[in-house]
C-alpha cells in the first residue's frame, strides 16, 4: 500500500478543482489533485458550457443563413471539445507547479486520509472539495433509464429527429432553441408559469415570445404527470395530452456531487443542496474546504473560479476571507442573450428598495440594426442616486456587455460615472451608455436643479 503525503489535497478536477490546484501550486504548497476521470476539466469542458456553446453557434449560423452546416453537427461538437481540451494550460500549469494528479475514485478515512480505490492512501494537512454536480433527476412515473441528460445528448451519433424537454431553466432554453433551429422537432415542457425563474421575468416574456415566433413549441404552466419508453421513443402525458418522441431530455437542474465520498469519516456535513460551508468555505471539519457546484450555490464555471480561489486562500494563509459574488452575474447564451446581475424588479420590490429602471431598446442602437440583431434592451435597475442594484439584458452578445457593469458595481460606481464614460460608436456598448440617458434627463428636472441651471445662465 502505498502512502502519499501533501499539503494540501483538490478533489475534483473541474473547473474549481483546476483553479484551486493550480493556486495552490503556484504559492507553493505541495498539492495533489484527485479526479475520478481520465480527463480534466468537469462537466463545464466536456459535456456543458463548450460543447452546447458550439451547437448554439452552429445553430444560429444556420439560423441566419437559411440551411444546416455540412457534416454531422454532433461530431462538430466532440471537435470543439477536443480542440478546447488540447488548447488548456491546465495540464501545463499543474505539471509546472509541481501538482500531482491521481485519477480514481476516492473516499475519506478521516478528515486527513483519503482512499484510492486502487489501495493507494492520500494524506494531506489540508483538503478541498470540488467535486462539482450532476444532472438532477425528478421522481417522474416511468423514468427508469434511457432519457438524455447533458452528459448522454453529446453521445448522440447524429442530430434527432424529435426532442422533448423537461425543464425551462438556462440548459433547458438554450437547447430548445439551438435544436429547433438546426431542424429538430422539439416540444419545451415547463411546469412554472414562466421560462428563466431567476432572471427578469419581463425579458424572460419577452424571449419567450421570441422563441415561440421562431415556431418553437413552449408550455408553460404544464406538469409531466408520467412517461413511458418503447422501441420508437418516449411516450410523455404533459397536462391533458400525450405526447411522442424519439429522444427526452431531463433539464431540471444540479445536485451536488457528494456520493461516494464517505464525507461522514471525515466530519463533513452535507444535505440533499450539498456540502455544508461556512462564509469561508470552511466545512464542520477544520480542516477541509469546498468550493463550486458541490456546495449548492449558484452554480457557474466563474463563481466556482472565484471560489475556489478564496478556499485556496482561506486554507493556506491565516487571514480568512469571504466571496465577493459580485452580483453574482450569470448568462442564458440563447440568441438573444439573455445576462443578469444583481437584483430583478421582483427582488427590490420584496425588499421594499425604492428603485427606478432605465431602459434603451436594441432596437435604437445603429450596431445593432446593422448586424440585423435589434432585439431586445439594456435594463438597469438603480436606486434614485444611481446607485446600482441590477442589470438585466437581453439583447446580442448580452454577456459580454454585462462585464461593464459588474466592474462598476464592484468599484460602486454610480450611472452617471457610466453615462459620461466614453463608448466607442458604433458599438453594442453605445446602448449602455443610452440607458443612463434618462437617469440624467430626471435628474436635469429636479425643480432645485432647473433653478440653479436658471441662476448659472444669467
Amino acid at each position: 500500500m502505498t502512502t502519499m503525503n501533501y499539503d494540501l489535497a483538490v478533489v475534483g478536477g473541474g473547473a474549481a478543482g483546476l483553479v484551486a490546484g493550480v493556486a495552490a501550486g503556484a504559492v507553493g504548497a505541495r498539492t495533489v489533485m484527485i479526479e475520478k476521470e481520465e480527463r480534466l476539466g468537469g462537466e463545464c469542458s466536456w459535456t456543458g458550457c463548450v460543447p452546447s456553446k458550439a451547437l448554439l453557434h452552429q445553430a444560429s449560423l444556420a439560423y441566419r443563413c437559411g440551411s444546416n452546416p455540412e457534416g454531422n453537427i454532433m461530431d462538430k461538437g466532440r471537435e470543439t471539445v477536443f480542440k478546447a481540451s488540447k488548447a488548456s494550460k491546465a495540464r501545463k500549469l499543474l505539471d509546472g507547479y509541481g501538482v500531482d494528479i491521481y485519477n480514481g475514485t476516492s473516499g475519506f478515512k478521516d478528515n486527513r486520509t483519503l482512499v484510492m480505490d486502487d489501495g493507494t492512501v492520500i494524506k494531506a494537512k489540508r483538503f478541498i472539495l470540488c467535486t462539482g454536480s450532476s444532472a438532477l433527476v425528478p421522481n417522474i412515473e416511468g423514468l427508469k433509464a434511457g432519457y438524455l441528460t447533458n452528459r448522454e445528448l453529446w453521445q448522440l451519433p447524429d442530430l434527432p429527429e424529435s426532442l422533448i424537454i423537461i425543464g425551462g431553466g438556462p440548459i433547458g432554453t438554450e437547447m430548445t432553441q439551438s435544436f429547433h433551429r438546426l431542424g429538430t422537432r422539439v416540444t419545451l415542457l415547463e411546469a412554472q408559469d414562466r421560462l428563466l425563474l431567476r432572471d427578469d421575468r419581463y425579458l424572460a416574456r419577452e424571449l419567450t415570445n421570441m422563441l415561440i415566433g421562431e415556431g418553437i413549441d413552449i408550455r408553460i404552466n404544464t406538469m409531466v404527470k408520467k412517461v413511458a419508453r418503447d422501441d420508437q421513443g418516449w411516450t410523455v402525458e404533459a397536462g391533458e395530452e400525450k405526447l411522442f418522441s424519439r429522444h427526452l431530455l431531463i433539464a431540471l437542474g444540479r445536485r451536488a456531487n457528494t456520493d461516494g465520498l464517505n464525507l461522514e469519516a471525515a466530519g463533513v456535513e452535507y444535505s440533499d443542496s450539498g456540502v455544508v460551508v461556512n462564509k469561508h468555505l470552511q466545512t464542520t471539519a477544520g480542516n477541509i474546504w469546498a468550493a463550486g457546484d458541490c456546495i449548492g450555490g449558484p452554480q457557474f464555471s466563474h463563481i466556482a473560479e472565484i471560489e475556489a480561489k478564496a478556499a485556496v486562500r482561506n486554507s493556506l494563509f491565516p487571514l480568512n476571507n469571504q466571496v465577493n459574488y459580485q452580483g453574482n452575474p450569470w448568462t442564458t447564451f440563447t440568441d438573444p442573450e439573455m445576462a443578469h446581475l444583481g437584483l430583478t424588479e421582483d427582488e427590490c420590490k420584496e425588499r421594499g428598495y425604492r428603485y427606478r429602471v432605465y431602459s434603451q431598446e436594441f432596437a435604437g442602437d445603429d450596431r445593432a440594426i446593422t448586424e440585423d440583431a435589434a432585439k431586445g434592451r439594456v435594463k438597469i435597475i438603480a436606486s434614485p442616486y444611481g446607485k446600482l442594484l441590477g442589470v438585466h439584458i437581453l439583447g446580442p452578445r448580452a454577456g459580454e456587455l454585462l462585464n461593464e457593469f459588474i466592474l462598476a458595481r464592484r468599484k460602486g460606481l454610480r450611472l452617471h460615472e457610466i453615462g459620461l464614460s466614453v463608448h466607442v460608436y458604433p458599438t453594442l456598448g453605445m446602448a449602455v451608455q443610452r440607458a443612463t440617458d434618462d437617469w440624467f434627463s430626471e435628474v436635469a428636472a429636479k425643480p432645485l436643479l432647473k433653478s440653479l441651471i436658471r441662476l448659472v445662465r444669467r
